[in-house]
């Protein structure tokens, strides 16, 4: 999985990835201190978590995937479509930064929200599952979208700006929408012109033809076809 998604985006210049795979956070927070790395909140006592069951992050070349209790018999987790999709998923945050640069976080203009931060690698490691036959797209889609208790009760997707709002699966189904109407490659370009257009409203009009504001409207009037409320 890390071959292909690495291969898929060879025309994108890049410095060389790193991908840190081990099972226990002890372990991810000796390694990364003795190479002087660090990747999620540096105020956790571990790399990318606080300790407790799996760990996944990503940073501009830097990839750390803790998959905490795959050898215990009664994991919570086990290799559901979820877990398996998560090498794509993390890989795709590093062209994320690649593409759009370091300040896609925080309350600069260049701002990307998390329903697309999140939604976009959702939906490509999805993909990645279906194309090496690991498992089926429309499962993790029912997962992280149907059945999803977060998306009974109807809250604009213009609100999925923290992890705290599960902006995962709506952001999913966006990122579906936005590529049906103008293909990959443009949507990509989302991040790229965020960059060069220094705001990600500018950057978005430029990629898609659209304002941002009459995307949400659209989507919005989408949702109910989309099967995430109407």
């Amino acid at each position: 999985m890390l071959d292909y998604v690495n291969g898929s985006f060879a025309n994108i210049q890049r410095e060389k990835l790193r991908v840190f795979l081990g099972t226990t956070h002890d372990w991810s927070l000796t390694t990364l201190r003795s190479l002087n790395l660090w990747v999620g909140d540096p105020r956790s006592p571990y790399p990318c978590s606080q300790g407790i069951n799996d760990a996944y992050c990503a940073e501009k070349n830097l990839v750390l995937l803790i998959y905490s209790d795959i050898y215990s018999p009664n994991s919570q987790y086990r290799w559901d479509i979820g877990r398996r999709s998560t090498p794509a998923h993390e890989v795709f945050h590093t062209i994320q930064f690649v593409l759009a640069g370091p300040n896609v976080g925080g309350e600069s203009s260049q701002h990307i929200p998390r329903w697309l931060m999140e939604g976009s690698a959702n939906y490509y490691g999805f993909y990645v599952v279906d194309k090496l036959g690991f498992d089926n797209y429309q499962n993790g889609r029912n997962q992280q979208v149907r059945n999803n208790p977060a998306y009974k009760t109807v809250v604009p997707l213009s609100q999925y700006n923290s992890f705290s709002s599960d902006p995962y699966g709506i952001g999913q189904a966006a990122t579906e929408y936005l590529i049906a109407s103008i293909g990959f490659e443009n949507f990509l370009n989302i991040w790229k012109f965020t960059r060069t257009e220094s705001s990600f409203v500018l950057g978005f009009k430029k990629a898609t033809g659209i304002d941002l504001t009459e995307f949400y409207s659209k989507f919005e009037e989408a949702r109910s076809s989309m099967q995430i409320g109407s």
